[in-house]
């Protein structure tokens, strides 16, 4: 787990290369372009893609039924067929709609019967009222003036149709509002638009046949507005032009012989400590799952550290302790196996599965160490008994646990920021909170036993002490070898500043208690829901069924549960307590100029 270093790299070249040189580059995919221009203002909304073709190929590739590809390009027009395709995703939206209409009408008409509605002046001045009466309402209609007449009934209701020129006030409901349309009419129209809609689904698979040329033309018209916009980042001169990027030094090379090959002048310089690169991460292994995790929601800074290994795995072990129950992750890996080959089909997917195995296999070990499975406790004597060796029902065990790895945690990423700034007397400060994160933790588990540990409170507070006056001496950017008298008070009141921190390290550490909670309450919940299953099924009759209902509705819910708490403190605990500490200055990402895959 790395980023990459990088290399600022100018092109220079005359004006009829620049076309070219530009395909070049975007063929080799390698350069973040920099901004040269010196027209700031200039307009490239026209650059943009109208996303009504990226919409249409997205409508045809989400059909379930394909054709066949077509590689002759003869018959193919492009404009067409987004229009059709994006005409067959408005009529058919619009016809479920209707169909929908459609179904409840005929639904609310069905107990009435097929009839038509009387014409204005039909009856003399007399209009139908219909009401849906409860059959012990039903007595209430005796005493009614208006003539009324019951036309269905049901196990629940009786349909009533009242003949009055004015509304009846002395209806025990209200009425009901019926399509206007005849009962057969409905029928009808709801059987012309299944038809509609069945063809218009037939068109689409049709249509589907284009999708490789769609997307082609697509990846032909980005890649086309990505080269205008490089063209216009450009530093242009009546005979020369020139672009500049970044470019991974590894890469280098590569640029080397694109200006051979086009007989182009170049110049290639290492970052100043004044600029500030792309952060362009490369990871291998297992670390690679924990970048995605990283990047959703910040990008290091250039000169910091790629957090992505520590993130996976620390992420996988507080998922671990919050599930806190092997037969929970047992059944995610019985998931995770279901969908593993569509885990597989793109590089994506593949990151996030090895993630999913590293949280489904961590959980498994963890639930067997606390010795639950679906809240039932191991068997006496049994292999998973002997592996069962962490009481989770010791809240003071359980609480030192996660004060600790919260400690280890933090005491992690701020080695982590002492090795981005090792060439900084600044990396003594980050040294400084590590002892005193490490000696808190000792001075706090010495004192918190039923007999203080004198030798831990001891070490623990020596090492605390010397942590805070690390912060106090180190903190400060100022200059540290020089014998003005200011500047190193400059520096105490700076390193008194830092001193600030302690209440924020002191409710960080605390934060961490939310992995003993969590846990704690998956499995008080999953012991309730075993408990009331038991009793569910001492009763008679019923009782089997509603046996069935607790267990799967109870542990299915604190499954759900789980994940979610998993996954949501799990990042919390990632990106904001450890990269409070670890990442204090936030990157922009490496964005190559390359082909686009649409």
């Amino acid at each position: 787990m790395a980023i990459v270093p990088v290399a600022r790299v100018t092109l220079f070249g005359t004006t009829e290369q620049k076309e070219t040189v530009l395909e070049g580059l975007q063929d080799l995919g390698c350069m973040h372009l920099l901004d040269l221009s010196r027209d700031r203002d200039r307009n490239v909304d026209a650059l943009h893609l109208s996303p009504n073709a990226a919409e249409a190929l997205k409508y045809l590739r989400a059909c379930p039924i394909r054709r066949r590809a077509v590689k002759d390009t003869t018959d193919f027009r492009f404009d067409d067929i987004v229009h059709r395709a994006l005409s067959i995703q408005h009529e058919k939206r619009e016809l479920h709609g209707e169909r929908d209409e459609l179904k409840q009408a005929i639904g609310s008409l069905d107990p009435w019967g097929d009839f038509r509605f009387p014409k204005d002046g039909e009856l003399n001045g007399l209009r139908l009222w219909f009401y849906i009466v409860p059959h012990h309402r039903l007595g209430s209609l005796e005493n009614l003036a208006e003539t009324w007449h019951v036309v269905a009934r049901d196990n629940r209701f009786a349909y009533v149709v009242v003949v009055s020129a004015d509304e009846p006030n002395a209806m025990p409901v209200s009425r009901v509002h019926l399509d206007d349309r005849p009962l057969s009419e409905l029928r009808q129209r709801l059987e012309a638009v299944e038809t509609e809609l069945e063809e218009l689904h037939w068109q689409r698979v049709r249509l589907t046949r284009w999708n490789d040329q769609l997307s082609q033309t697509l990846g032909k018209a980005a890649d086309r507005a990505a080269r205008m916009k490089a063209a216009g980042q450009a530093l242009d001169d009546p005979s020369m032009f020139a672009i500049q990027g970044w470019v991974p030094q590894s890469q280098v090379e590569s640029i080397h012989k694109l200006v051979s090959e086009y007989k182009l002048s170049v110049t290639v310089e290492l970052p100043s400590m004044d600029d500030l690169p792309p952060t362009l991460l490369f990871n291998r292994g297992l670390a690679v799952g924990g970048e995605d995790a990283v990047t959703f929601y910040t990008t290091p800074a250039y000169r910091s550290w790629d957090p992505s290994g520590v993130v996976f795995f620390s992420f996988s072990f507080f998922f671990a302790m919050i599930m806190a129950d092997a037969g929970y992750a047992t059944l995610l890996a019985i998931l995770l196996l279901l969908f593993w080959r569509r885990l597989g089909k793109s590089p994506s997917t593949l990151r996030l599965r090895a993630l999913f195995v590293a949280i489904a296999t961590s959980s498994i070990v963890y639930g067997v160490m606390v010795g639950s499975f679906f809240g039932f406790p191991p068997s006496a004597g049994s292999l998973w008994d002997k592996l069962h060796f962490i009481d989770a029902t010791n809240s003071t065990l359980m609480m030192q646990i996660s004060i600790s790895v919260g400690v280890v945690h933090l005491a992690i990423a701020n080695l982590a920021l002492a090795w981005s700034r090792r060439w900084s007397p600044m990396m003594l400060s980050q040294i400084g909170w590590v002892a005193a994160l490490i000696g808190g933790l000792a001075l706090g588990l010495g004192k918190s036993g039923t007999q203080p540990a004198q030798w831990l409170i001891h070490c623990g507070s020596w090492t605390l002490g010397a942590g805070i006056l690390g912060v106090l001496l180190f903190s400060s950017d100022r200059p540290l070898f020089t014998f003005s008298a200011k500047a190193h008070g400059k520096r105490l009141i700076d390193g008194l500043m830092s001193l600030t921190s302690v209440s924020r390290a002191f409710g960080d550490v605390l934060s961490y208690l939310r992995l003993f909670a969590l846990g704690l309450a998956s499995a008080q919940l999953a012991g309730t829901f075993n408990d009331l299953t038991y009793k569910a099924s001492c009763c008679v009759g019923i009782g089997s069924l509603l046996a069935v209902v607790a267990v799967v509705f109870g542990h299915g819910l604190n499954f759900v549960l789980a994940i979610m708490s998993g996954v949501v403190h799990g990042l919390r605990l990632n990106c904001i307590e450890f990269f409070g500490w670890s990442l204090p200055d936030e990157g922009h990402p490496f964005q190559p100029f390359c082909k686009k895959e649409i």
